[in-house]
C-alpha cells in the first residue's frame, strides 16, 4: 500500500490561534511553523480520511477563527481530495479519481472530478495565475492518470503550504518517531 494521509492547512489566523483552537477542542494533532501565511496540521481522524469529520471540522475552525482551510488527503497514492472552506462554508469539493470507489467504473468516472470550481478559485487561487490552480487539479485536458502526491507538492508550491506538509499525517508522526522541535511542530496534546 502507498502513501496514505491527511492534512489541513489554514490561511488569514495565526499558528497560536490554531493551535488554542484545536486543544479547546481537544483534537490531538501535530502543527507545523507558519509560512507564507499558511500552518498545517494533521489529527488522527483527517489522517483516517474521514470526510465527515474533514467537512465538520473544517466549517467549525474556518468559522471559528475566520480564515480559509483547505483540507487534503492521498489514499494509497491513487487518490487525492480536497476540500476548501472559507469562513465556515464549504466552497468546493475535489477528487482526483472518483471511479476509484466503484466497482466498474467508466473511463470517464476515472477523470478528476471537482464541484463549484468558481468558489475553489476565488477561495484559494493567486490573482495573478487562477487557471494554474485548475491545470494542478488536472481539470484542464488532464493526464490519464493523476498522480496525487505530484499534486499535493505543486498546490504547496502554488499555495506556498509549508514544506512538510506533503507526506504529513498524524499515523506518520507517531510511527516514525518524528523529532517534533527538529521538524518544528507542536502537538495539541499530552499523546
Amino acid at each position: 500500500m502507498g502513501a496514505t494521509y491527511g492534512n489541513i492547512s489554514i490561511t488569514g489566523s495565526t499558528r497560536e490561534a490554531l493551535v488554542q483552537w484545536l486543544k479547546s477542542k481537544n483534537v490531538d494533532a501535530f502543527v507545523t511553523t507558519q509560512e507564507s501565511g499558511w500552518t498545517t496540521f494533521t489529527d488522527r481522524d483527517t489522517d483516517r480520511l474521514d470526510p465527515n469529520w474533514i467537512e465538520s471540522l473544517l466549517q467549525s475552525l474556518t468559522r471559528d477563527l475566520s480564515c480559509t482551510g483547505v483540507a487534503i488527503t492521498v489514499y494509497d497514492e491513487e487518490q487525492l481530495g480536497l476540500w476548501v472552506a472559507k469562513h465556515g462554508l464549504v466552497q468546493s469539493r475535489y477528487n482526483s479519481c472518483p471511479g476509484m470507489e466503484m466497482s466498474d467504473p467508466r473511463d470517464e468516472d476515472m477523470r478528476p472530478r471537482l464541484e463549484n470550481a468558481p468558489a475553489l478559485v476565488a477561495a484559494i487561487s493567486k490573482p495573478s495565475a487562477p487557471g494554474d490552480l485548475l491545470q494542478i487539479l488536472g481539470m484542464d485536458d488532464a493526464p490519464s492518470h493523476l498522480f496525487p502526491l505530484e499534486i499535493h507538492e505543486e498546490l504547496a508550491t502554488y499555495l506556498g503550504l509549508p514544506e512538510n506538509s506533503v507526506g504529513l499525517g498524524h499515523r506518520y508522526i507517531l510511527r516514525d518517531k518524528i523529532d517534533l522541535s527538529e521538524q518544528g511542530l507542536t502537538r495539541t496534546t499530552e499523546g
